[in-house]
């Protein structure tokens, strides 16, 4: 296996995981090309960008097809950074959708990485799960209207441990 810096340098590893990373990431996030509000009440445009987003701002398709490709490629040179383990593409890929969701922030503080960095990247994987409010609800509660987030988390941890096999 290549060291994590011939990866880098070589550059197949981030090309692969992206390959994965920015469909999974759009297809979760959805799109929207006018501003709403979360169920946290941040304001969000494209697929699920939050970054100084105002409340009556427009986009095209293309621009948030060249923002999410920016901002994920940016998440992920991240994400990739903080690991002290090699990752393959797709788990890459999940590791990179959670912190788009949760911020990078977060997920340096996460359970995920720990336990991915001590070695340990299956429980790594299955410790996504942990991370499932938004807006302060708990959307394993169907009432609460965000049980899209269970689905996504379940994804990212099939995505994860697929990239084991």
């Amino acid at each position: 296996m290549a060291s994590k810096s011939q990866v880098v340098k070589g550059g197949g590893l981030i090309a692969a995981a992206m390959l994965l990373a920015i469909p999974f990431i759009t297809d979760h996030e959805g799109e929207s090309l006018k501003a709403y509000q979360d169920v946290g009440g941040v304001y969000t445009i494209c697929h699920g960008e939050t970054s100084g987003v105002k409340a009556e701002q427009v986009a095209t398709k293309e621009a948030c097809d060249a923002l999410t490709k920016s901002r994920v490629g940016q998440f992920m040179a991240q994400v990739h950074a903080l690991h002290k383990v090699e990752l393959s593409p797709a788990t890459l890929a999940a590791h990179t959708s959670m912190a788009y969701n949760i911020g990078i922030a977060a997920y340096a503080r996460s359970t995920t990485l720990r336990l991915t960095n001590a070695g340990n990247i299956a429980a790594g994987c299955r410790a996504m799960a942990n991370w499932y409010t938004a807006g302060g609800k708990d959307c394993r509660v169907r009432s609460n209207n965000c049980y899209g987030l269970i689905n996504r988390r379940n994804d990212e941890i099939a995505l994860c441990l697929a990239g084991l096999k």
